[in-house]
């Protein structure tokens, strides 16, 4: 399987409850979302396990080519996370942003917001 997009949300002047707009978040192949520089994931861990979300850098730096770490959180159970604004180094060169997930096996919502 594919990993499953997520649409941004824009978060106006009034504000927006990120659990109204978070949807089902795909545990098994990922999460995708279109890069943006004011961009931020949003994410709800409501199972009864912790989740680890990792975002993956496909960057490099240097002459060497040396890869940049993959960017790793942890949600504990029953909690939520905005996570911070993701930098130009997790594009992906077709402008996305992938995210995978491991520990729940149920019970988690995803949202992206622009800030």
């Amino acid at each position: 399987m594919a990993r499953t997009a997520i649409a941004p949300t824009s978060v106006g002047a009034a504000g927006v409850d990120p659990g109204g707009v978070a949807v089902a978040a795909q545990l098994t192949d990922g999460n995708s979302f279109p890069w943006g520089e004011r961009r931020h994931l949003y994410v709800a861990n409501a199972d009864s396990t912790a989740l680890t979300v990792t975002v993956q850098t496909p960057a490099t730096v240097g002459a060497q080519a040396l890869a940049v770490a993959d960017a790793t959180y942890t949600v504990p159970a029953g909690s939520d996370l905005l996570l911070p604004r993701l930098g130009w180094e997790f594009r992906r060169p077709d402008g996305t942003v992938w995210v995978d997930y491991a520990g729940a096996d149920a019970s988690v919502t995803v949202a992206v917001l622009d800030l």
